[in-house]
């Protein structure tokens, strides 16, 4: 059986990962990666052609081939990669209506994955951080969102790793306003968000504490949000309370050991953004997130810092992995080691 994967969009995620899986198709014993995108649109010639040479193969809905075909493109039904492909990743805002729509009709056999804004779609999965989570049992997964990553990738590093007891997590996502490639949603002045979860102030707290909590690990987190006038990278504050002192050097040698974490000496996003841009894939870095080490302070039992999150990079290696899981399970960590190459321990 040929081994084909689907990706649903070709947005700030999807044109990324279908990339990431097409140009790795060898390494990752992958057959076919197709990319379903819905408007034909002149404007993004470009994208579809740089998606198409790197070994992509572009379908869409059988009303819109004629269209495509009209800007050069020969594009395949989508209805066809929905019944060929095994593994199915939505990048869309409409995972969960697709699922209902679409998704659910499929063969219950195949793999369902959707991006973290789909709350619900399925239990939460972050590469290297819940590897156990993936599981022939279960048909649907939600990727992580890319400050979930991150947080949870501090709470992992600093704690359960480390074998410490975290009696409380505090949490702020400084975020840009809008991705470098979209002009709506931009803030003209720092935008508060609303603590709408009595339990965990925002969402990014409760997706970290759901993702640690389907293991039976059961944390303190609490998380607030701003956006800020920026287009770069999101920012993390955090505070982390133990219920034993530490020192701020055992810290820097987990930091140093960590599996997820980067490090780095810059303090602005901007020249972190631009190192992604000039090293990273598709101008992403790919690790969970960038620790600014003159941030990190210890007091005690407490340790504060920030930490830049790669947007949607750390989220692209998931879905990745999540796949190859599904097509590989006794090999498909090796497999991903192809990745290393993107893999930076500090910048």
């Amino acid at each position: 059986m040929s081994k084909n994967i689907l990706v649903v969009g070709t947005g700030t995620i999807g044109e990324p990962l279908i990339g990431l899986l097409a140009e790795h198709k060898p390494a990752l014993g992958i057959d076919n990666v197709y990319f379903f995108k819905r408007t034909p649109l002149s404007e993004e010639k470009g994208k579809v052609e740089a998606l198409q040479r790197k070994g992509a193969e572009l379908v869409t809905k059988k009303d819109t081939i004629a269209a495509f075909k009209e800007l050069g493109f020969d594009a395949g039904n989508v209805e066809n990669a929905y019944e060929d492909s095994q593994v199915i990743i939505d990048c869309t805002p409409s995972g969960n209506t697709n699922w209902d729509d679409v998704y659910s009709k499929l063969d219950p056999t195949k793999r369902f994955m959707a991006q973290g804004s789909e709350h619900g779609f399925g239990p939460f999965f972050a590469w290297g951080i819940n590897n156990d989570a993936l599981t022939r049992d279960e048909n649907k997964y939600l990727i992580a969102s890319c400050n979930t990553h991150n947080m949870a990738s501090i709470v992992k590093t600093f704690a359960l790793d480390a074998g410490r007891a975290l009696t409380q997590g505090k949490f702020v996502c400084l975020r840009r306003a809008n991705d470098v490639s979209q002009n709506d949603s931009f803030a003209p002045s720092p935008t508060i968000t609303k603590h709408d979860n009595q339990e965990f102030g925002t969402h990014h707290a409760r997706d970290v504490y759901e993702l640690f909590d389907q293991e039976g690990t059961k944390l303190d987190l609490f998380s607030s949000a701003i956006k800020l006038p920026t287009q770069y990278m999101h920012t993390l504050w955090f505070n982390l309370s133990f219920e034993d002192n530490t020192e701020l050097t055992t810290v820097m040698n987990e930091l140093t050991n960590s599996e997820h974490l980067m490090s780095t000496e810059k303090l602005s996003s901007n020249k972190v953004f631009s190192f992604g841009r000039d090293h990273g894939y598709h101008g992403r870095l790919l690790s969970h997130g960038i620790v600014a080490v003159d941030s990190l302070h210890v007091k005690d039992n407490q340790l504060t810092g920030y930490c830049f999150t790669p947007q949607d990079g750390n989220a692209l290696l998931s879905s990745v992995a999540a796949s190859v899981n599904y097509f590989y399970e006794d090999t498909w960590i090796e497999k991903m080691s192809v990745f290393n190459k993107y893999i930076f321990k500090n910048i």
